[in-house]
C-alpha cells in the first residue's frame, strides 16, 4: 500500500536521502537537478519548497521535489531553472502519475522539461525539446573527432576563430574560476542580454540570484555551483555557470563580452571546454533543452523530455480545463496568426509566473511581455 508524505526539506532523513539518490541513479539519471542536496539549497532561497515521499513495504518509492503554489499548483524544484525534472519512482512503482500527485495533495503539476522513461508520458504531457549532451566515453581527442565527423566545416571554423583571438589578444585559457566579481559580471552580462532580446529577467528576483550564489559558495551539499571562464589574455570574454554533480555540469547562465561578438567567443569556450572535459573532471556536459543552434555541434546524447499540465482529480482541475478550452475556442477565431501570437506569449507568461513569486513581480512581468509581444508582432 503506497502512502505519502509531503515534508520540508530540512525533515528530510539522511535515509530518505540515501533512498532518493538510488532512485535517480536507477533512472539513468546522473543531473544535479534531481538530487536532495539540489532541493535543500533551493530551500535555502524559497518558503513554498516541498518535498512528496512516497513510501511502501519496500521503503522509499518515489519522491516528488517542487514548490507548491496556491491552489494546489506545483511547479518542479528550481523553476524555470529545472530544465530536466522528473516524479522518480521505482521501476515497479505503476500508479499514474495523476494519482500520485493526488495523494499529495496536488490539482494541478506543470512540468516544462519532465524525465518520463521509456514508457508512455502521462495524461497531459506530450514531446518537448529533448536536452542534449556531450558525453565523454573514451578520450577528449576521441569525441572531439566524433563532434568534427558530424560538422566538419564548423570545427575548422573553431580552430580558425581561436587561433585569430590568441593573435589579436593573448593567450586564451578556459578555466574555473572561483570570484565572486567573475560570477557578478556574467549575472550581469545574462540579465543585459534578457533586456536585449525582450525576454523576462529571470535572474531579477531575489531567490533567483541568491540561489547562484548559494551554490557558487558551496552550500549546496554535493551539488557544486562551477565558474567557468574564458580569458583572452588578461580579459574575461566569456563565461558559464551551474550546478555540478560529481562529473556532470549542467550550465544554466552563459553569456559573453559583446564587445567580442566577432570571435563567438561562446562557442569557442564551449569548444575549449569539450577539448578539457577529463582535466575538467567531467564526463557529461549537460546543456539541457532548447533549440540554441550552438547545441548541434556539440551534442552525442539527447535525453527525450515531456512538457505539458498533469492535472490531479477535482474541482479545481476542471474549472481550469473549462476555462482554457473557452479560451482556445476565442484565439481559435482569430485565425493561425492570432493562435501562434497567444502561444508565444502563454510562453512568456509561464515563464514569469515560474520565476516571480510575488504578485508585483509577475503583473509587472506579464505587462512587460505582452507589449513586447504586441509591438513585435506589429499590432
Amino acid at each position: 500500500m503506497l502512502q505519502c508524505e509531503t515534508i520540508t526539506p530540512d525533515r528530510l532523513t539522511p535515509q530518505n536521502r540515501t533512498e532518493w539518490i538510488t532512485l535517480a541513479e536507477a533512472a539513468g539519471l546522473a543531473s544535479p537537478l534531481l538530487h536532495p542536496d539540489f532541493s535543500l539549497a533551493v530551500g535555502l532561497v524559497r518558503d513554498d519548497v516541498r518535498i512528496a515521499l512516497y513510501h511502501d513495504h519496500d521503503g522509499l518509492a518515489g519522491v516528488f521535489a517542487h514548490h507548491r503554489r496556491p491552489g494546489g499548483f506545483a511547479r518542479p524544484i528550481g523553476a524555470a531553472f529545472s530544465d530536466l525534472h522528473a516524479v522518480l519512482t521505482r521501476s515497479d512503482v505503476d500508479q499514474p502519475a495523476a494519482e500520485l500527485l493526488r495523494r499529495t495533495g496536488i490539482a494541478r503539476a506543470r512540468f516544462s522539461a519532465a524525465f518520463t522513461g521509456a514508457g508512455a508520458p502521462p495524461d497531459g504531457l506530450a514531446p518537448a525539446a529533448p536536452s542534449q549532451a556531450a558525453v565523454l566515453r573514451t578520450t577528449a581527442q576521441a569525441l572531439i573527432e566524433e563532434l568534427r565527423a558530424n560538422h566538419p566545416k564548423r570545427f575548422k571554423d573553431f580552430r580558425r576563430r581561436l587561433r585569430r583571438l590568441e593573435k589579436d589578444h593573448g593567450e586564451v585559457r578556459l578555466e574555473t574560476s572561483h570570484d565572486v566579481m567573475d560570477l557578478t559580471r556574467l549575472m550581469k552580462w545574462k540579465s543585459e542580454q534578457y533586456r536585449a532580446t525582450g525576454k523576462h529577467d529571470v535572474l531579477a528576483p531575489k531567490w533567483a540570484s541568491r540561489l547562484m550564489h548559494v551554490l557558487f559558495e558551496g552550500k549546496g551539499g554535493e551539488v557544486k555551483g562551477r565558474l567557468l571562464t574564458l580569458t583572452a589574455g588578461d580579459r574575461v570574454i566569456a563565461a558559464e555557470f551551474g550546478p555540478q554533480l560529481h562529473g556532470t555540469f549542467h550550465p544554466w547562465l552563459a553569456a559573453y563580452d559583446g564587445a567580442m561578438s566577432s570571435h563567438s567567443p561562446g562557442h569557442l569556450l564551449v569548444f575549449k571546454l569539450i577539448e578539457t572535459m577529463p582535466a575538467l573532471g567531467l564526463n557529461r556536459y549537460e546543456m539541457g533543452a532548447g533549440h540554441e543552434d550552438y547545441k548541434k555541434y556539440f551534442t552525442n546524447r539527447v535525453t527525450q523530455l515531456q512538457a505539458g499540465l498533469v492535472r490531479g482529480p477535482g474541482m479545481a482541475s476542471a474549472a481550469r480545463d473549462s476555462a482554457l478550452a473557452t479560451l482556445n475556442a476565442v484565439t481559435a477565431l482569430g485565425g493561425q496568426e492570432t493562435r501562434a501570437l497567444a502561444a508565444r506569449l502563454h510562453r512568456r507568461i509561464d515563464q514569469i509566473a515560474a520565476v516571480e513569486t510575488s504578485m508585483k513581480g509577475r503583473l509587472a512581468g506579464m505587462t512587460r511581455a505582452a507589449t513586447q509581444v504586441l509591438v513585435s508582432s506589429g499590432r
